[in-house]
Protein backbone atom coordinates (compact mmCIF):
# COMPACT_ATOMS: atom_id res chain seq x y z
CA UNK A 1 0.00 0.00 0.00
CA UNK A 2 1.55 3.28 -1.13
CA UNK A 3 1.25 6.45 0.92
CA UNK A 4 0.84 9.89 -0.62
CA UNK A 5 0.59 12.22 2.32
CA UNK A 6 0.50 15.46 0.25
CA UNK A 7 -2.56 14.17 -1.65
CA UNK A 8 -4.23 13.15 1.62
CA UNK A 9 -3.55 16.62 3.07
CA UNK A 10 -4.97 18.30 -0.05
CA UNK A 11 -8.10 16.13 0.13
CA UNK A 12 -8.61 16.94 3.82
CA UNK A 13 -8.10 20.66 3.30
CA UNK A 14 -10.58 20.71 0.40
CA UNK A 15 -13.23 19.03 2.56
CA UNK A 16 -12.42 21.37 5.43
CA UNK A 17 -12.88 24.52 3.35
CA UNK A 18 -16.31 23.30 2.23
CA UNK A 19 -17.39 22.79 5.83
CA UNK A 20 -16.10 25.75 7.83
CA UNK A 21 -18.52 27.18 10.38
CA UNK A 22 -17.47 30.09 12.63
CA UNK A 23 -13.80 29.55 11.90
CA UNK A 24 -13.62 25.82 12.54
CA UNK A 25 -14.50 22.65 10.66
CA UNK A 26 -18.03 21.45 11.24
CA UNK A 27 -17.63 17.68 11.62
CA UNK A 28 -21.33 17.15 12.23
CA UNK A 29 -22.07 18.70 8.84
CA UNK A 30 -19.63 16.33 7.09
CA UNK A 31 -21.03 13.30 8.88
CA UNK A 32 -24.60 14.26 7.99
CA UNK A 33 -23.71 14.81 4.32
CA UNK A 34 -22.22 11.32 4.08
CA UNK A 35 -24.99 9.58 6.01
CA UNK A 36 -22.57 8.29 8.64
CA UNK A 37 -23.99 7.34 12.05
CA UNK A 38 -22.06 7.96 15.28
CA UNK A 39 -22.46 5.46 18.11
CA UNK A 40 -21.00 6.23 21.54
CA UNK A 41 -20.57 3.58 24.20
CA UNK A 42 -18.34 2.07 26.86
CA UNK A 43 -15.89 -0.48 25.46
CA UNK A 44 -13.09 -0.63 28.02
CA UNK A 45 -9.59 0.04 26.72
CA UNK A 46 -9.82 -1.91 23.45
CA UNK A 47 -9.96 1.11 21.11
CA UNK A 48 -10.63 4.85 21.04
CA UNK A 49 -12.65 5.05 17.86
CA UNK A 50 -13.45 2.80 14.93
CA UNK A 51 -15.12 3.09 11.52
CA UNK A 52 -17.14 0.09 10.46
CA UNK A 53 -19.25 -0.76 7.39
CA UNK A 54 -22.37 -2.84 7.88
CA UNK A 55 -25.52 -3.31 5.79
CA UNK A 56 -24.26 -0.73 3.26
CA UNK A 57 -23.87 1.95 5.93
CA UNK A 58 -20.88 3.44 7.73
CA UNK A 59 -20.75 3.87 11.49
CA UNK A 60 -18.21 5.68 13.68
CA UNK A 61 -17.92 3.98 17.06
CA UNK A 62 -16.64 6.26 19.83
CA UNK A 63 -15.37 4.68 23.04
CA UNK A 64 -16.32 6.96 25.92
CA UNK A 65 -14.07 5.00 28.28
CA UNK A 66 -10.98 6.25 26.39
CA UNK A 67 -11.96 9.89 25.82
CA UNK A 68 -11.91 12.48 28.60
CA UNK A 69 -15.24 14.35 28.48
CA UNK A 70 -13.40 17.55 29.45
CA UNK A 71 -11.22 17.30 26.31
CA UNK A 72 -13.51 18.03 23.32
CA UNK A 73 -10.50 18.41 21.04
CA UNK A 74 -9.61 14.78 21.65
CA UNK A 75 -13.11 13.69 20.61
CA UNK A 76 -12.99 15.87 17.49
CA UNK A 77 -9.62 14.42 16.48
CA UNK A 78 -10.91 10.88 17.01
CA UNK A 79 -13.89 11.54 14.75
CA UNK A 80 -11.70 13.28 12.17
CA UNK A 81 -9.35 10.27 12.21
CA UNK A 82 -12.23 7.90 11.47
CA UNK A 83 -13.40 10.24 8.70
CA UNK A 84 -9.92 9.81 7.28
CA UNK A 85 -10.57 6.09 6.96
CA UNK A 86 -13.81 6.96 5.16
CA UNK A 87 -12.45 9.55 2.71
CA UNK A 88 -9.15 7.82 1.85
CA UNK A 89 -10.17 5.55 -1.04
CA UNK A 90 -7.98 2.55 -0.16
CA UNK A 91 -9.27 2.51 3.43
CA UNK A 92 -12.93 2.82 2.45
CA UNK A 93 -12.63 0.05 -0.16
CA UNK A 94 -11.19 -2.34 2.43
CA UNK A 95 -14.04 -1.60 4.82
CA UNK A 96 -16.63 -2.16 2.10
CA UNK A 97 -15.08 -5.58 1.52
CA UNK A 98 -15.74 -6.37 5.17
CA UNK A 99 -12.08 -6.02 6.18
CA UNK A 100 -11.52 -4.40 9.58
CA UNK A 101 -8.74 -1.81 9.64
CA UNK A 102 -8.15 -2.37 13.35
CA UNK A 103 -8.61 -6.09 13.98
CA UNK A 104 -7.31 -7.87 10.87
CA UNK A 105 -4.61 -10.41 11.68
CA UNK A 106 -3.61 -10.54 8.00
CA UNK A 107 -2.05 -7.08 8.28
CA UNK A 108 1.52 -6.76 9.44
CA UNK A 109 2.49 -3.98 11.81
CA UNK A 110 3.88 -1.81 9.00
CA UNK A 111 0.57 -1.90 7.12
CA UNK A 112 -1.43 -1.07 10.25
CA UNK A 113 1.00 1.73 11.04
CA UNK A 114 0.60 3.14 7.50
CA UNK A 115 -3.20 3.10 7.74
CA UNK A 116 -3.12 4.91 11.09
CA UNK A 117 -0.49 7.40 9.91
CA UNK A 118 -2.60 8.28 6.88
CA UNK A 119 -5.77 8.69 8.95
CA UNK A 120 -3.92 10.87 11.49
CA UNK A 121 -2.51 13.00 8.67
CA UNK A 122 -5.99 13.43 7.22
CA UNK A 123 -7.42 14.36 10.63
CA UNK A 124 -4.77 17.00 11.32
CA UNK A 125 -5.26 18.67 7.94
CA UNK A 126 -9.05 18.42 8.17
CA UNK A 127 -9.23 20.11 11.56
CA UNK A 128 -6.32 22.51 10.94
CA UNK A 129 -6.17 23.50 7.21
CA UNK A 130 -2.64 24.68 6.46
CA UNK A 131 -3.27 28.25 5.25
CA UNK A 132 -5.73 29.04 8.05
CA UNK A 133 -3.46 27.39 10.60
CA UNK A 134 -0.35 29.33 9.58
CA UNK A 135 -2.18 32.68 9.42
CA UNK A 136 -3.70 32.07 12.85
CA UNK A 137 -0.33 31.05 14.34
CA UNK A 138 1.07 34.50 13.49
CA UNK A 139 -1.31 36.00 16.06
CA UNK A 140 0.40 34.23 18.95
CA UNK A 141 3.78 34.29 20.63
CA UNK A 142 5.85 31.36 19.25
CA UNK A 143 6.05 28.20 21.35
CA UNK A 144 3.55 26.83 23.81
CA UNK A 145 1.38 29.97 23.78
CA UNK A 146 0.87 29.51 20.04
CA UNK A 147 0.00 25.82 20.48
CA UNK A 148 -2.54 26.65 23.20
CA UNK A 149 -4.10 29.38 21.07
CA UNK A 150 -4.24 27.19 17.97
CA UNK A 151 -5.74 24.29 19.91
CA UNK A 152 -8.51 26.55 21.19
CA UNK A 153 -9.12 28.13 17.78
CA UNK A 154 -9.41 24.89 15.84
CA UNK A 155 -10.67 22.67 18.69
CA UNK A 156 -8.16 19.92 18.04
CA UNK A 157 -6.36 17.77 20.59
CA UNK A 158 -3.31 19.26 22.26
CA UNK A 159 -0.93 16.64 20.88
CA UNK A 160 -2.22 16.86 17.30
CA UNK A 161 -1.96 20.67 17.43
CA UNK A 162 1.62 20.52 18.70
CA UNK A 163 2.65 18.01 16.03
CA UNK A 164 0.92 20.02 13.27
CA UNK A 165 2.59 23.21 14.54
CA UNK A 166 6.02 21.64 14.30
CA UNK A 167 5.34 20.03 10.90
CA UNK A 168 4.55 23.46 9.47
CA UNK A 169 8.02 24.52 10.68
CA UNK A 170 6.59 27.48 12.55
CA UNK A 171 9.16 27.18 15.30
CA UNK A 172 12.70 25.88 15.78
CA UNK A 173 11.52 23.45 18.41
CA UNK A 174 10.95 19.99 19.81
CA UNK A 175 8.41 18.60 22.25
CA UNK A 176 8.66 15.68 24.62
CA UNK A 177 5.49 13.81 25.60
CA UNK A 178 5.46 12.26 29.08
CA UNK A 179 3.17 9.49 30.28
CA UNK A 180 1.06 9.82 33.42
CA UNK A 181 3.78 8.05 35.43
CA UNK A 182 6.28 10.74 34.28
CA UNK A 183 8.13 8.29 32.00
CA UNK A 184 9.09 9.24 28.43
CA UNK A 185 6.46 8.54 25.76
CA UNK A 186 7.73 10.05 22.48
CA UNK A 187 9.16 13.24 20.97
CA UNK A 188 8.54 15.25 17.82
CA UNK A 189 10.45 18.17 16.29
CA UNK A 190 10.29 20.66 13.43
CA UNK A 191 12.19 20.04 10.15
CA UNK A 192 14.35 23.14 10.75
CA UNK A 193 15.27 21.87 14.21
CA UNK A 194 16.39 18.50 12.83
CA UNK A 195 18.56 20.19 10.20
CA UNK A 196 19.99 22.70 12.67
CA UNK A 197 21.22 20.11 15.16
CA UNK A 198 21.82 17.24 12.70
CA UNK A 199 19.30 14.64 13.82
CA UNK A 200 16.78 12.45 12.01
CA UNK A 201 14.46 9.78 13.29
CA UNK A 202 13.82 9.38 17.01
CA UNK A 203 15.75 12.05 18.98
CA UNK A 204 18.11 10.78 21.72
CA UNK A 205 16.42 12.33 24.75
CA UNK A 206 18.57 12.83 27.84
CA UNK A 207 16.91 11.90 31.14
CA UNK A 208 18.01 13.59 34.35
CA UNK A 209 15.63 11.98 36.81
CA UNK A 210 16.07 14.53 39.59
CA UNK A 211 15.54 17.47 37.23
CA UNK A 212 12.42 15.91 35.69
CA UNK A 213 11.00 15.17 39.12
CA UNK A 214 11.59 18.81 40.07
CA UNK A 215 9.61 19.96 37.02
CA UNK A 216 6.61 17.88 37.98
CA UNK A 217 6.86 19.00 41.62
CA UNK A 218 6.81 22.61 40.46
CA UNK A 219 3.75 21.88 38.31
CA UNK A 220 1.96 20.43 41.35
CA UNK A 221 2.74 23.57 43.37
CA UNK A 222 1.39 25.87 40.66
CA UNK A 223 -1.73 23.82 39.92
CA UNK A 224 -4.70 26.11 39.39
CA UNK A 225 -2.51 29.25 39.15
CA UNK A 226 -0.81 28.86 35.77
CA UNK A 227 -1.34 26.79 32.66
CA UNK A 228 2.33 25.84 32.41
CA UNK A 229 5.79 26.48 33.84
CA UNK A 230 8.62 28.06 31.90
CA UNK A 231 12.38 28.13 32.40
CA UNK A 232 15.47 29.04 30.41
CA UNK A 233 17.32 25.96 29.16
CA UNK A 234 20.06 24.64 26.91
CA UNK A 235 19.62 21.88 24.38
CA UNK A 236 22.42 19.80 25.91
CA UNK A 237 20.23 19.35 28.99
CA UNK A 238 17.71 17.45 26.85
CA UNK A 239 19.53 15.87 23.90
CA UNK A 240 22.22 13.26 24.62
CA UNK A 241 24.07 13.97 21.35
CA UNK A 242 24.61 17.67 22.15
CA UNK A 243 27.75 18.58 24.06
CA UNK A 244 27.53 21.44 26.58
CA UNK A 245 28.75 24.78 25.15
CA UNK A 246 29.10 23.32 21.64
CA UNK A 247 27.82 25.24 18.59
CA UNK A 248 24.64 23.16 18.66
CA UNK A 249 23.98 23.73 22.35
CA UNK A 250 21.14 26.14 21.67
CA UNK A 251 19.73 28.41 24.36
CA UNK A 252 15.97 28.64 24.58
CA UNK A 253 12.80 28.19 26.60
CA UNK A 254 11.59 25.04 28.28
CA UNK A 255 7.82 24.99 28.76
CA UNK A 256 5.98 22.13 30.47
CA UNK A 257 2.19 21.76 30.61
CA UNK A 258 -0.07 19.07 32.12
CA UNK A 259 -2.47 17.34 29.71
CA UNK A 260 -4.99 16.02 32.22
CA UNK A 261 -5.47 12.28 31.84
CA UNK A 262 -3.03 12.22 28.92
CA UNK A 263 0.20 12.97 30.78
CA UNK A 264 2.43 16.02 30.26
CA UNK A 265 4.28 17.79 27.48
CA UNK A 266 7.57 19.69 27.55
CA UNK A 267 8.07 22.07 24.63
CA UNK A 268 11.56 23.39 23.88
CA UNK A 269 11.57 26.55 21.77
CA UNK A 270 14.73 28.07 20.31
CA UNK A 271 15.41 31.27 18.37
Amino acid sequence: MSTNLPEIAALAEHIAEENISRGKVNLEKIIKKKGITIISGNYGNYFVGELIHKAKKFYIIVNQDMIDPTAPGRLRFTIAHELGHYFIDDHRKLLKKGISLSHNSDYNLNTKSTLEKEANHFASNLLMPKARFINTAKKFEPGLKAIIGLKQTFEASFESTAIHYLKQDLNLGIFIKWKMDQSFHYASYSPSFGKRVGISGAPPIRFEKEYIENIFSELDELRGKNDYIENATTLSKWLATISPSSKNDLIGLEQTIPLGNYGWMTFLAFA
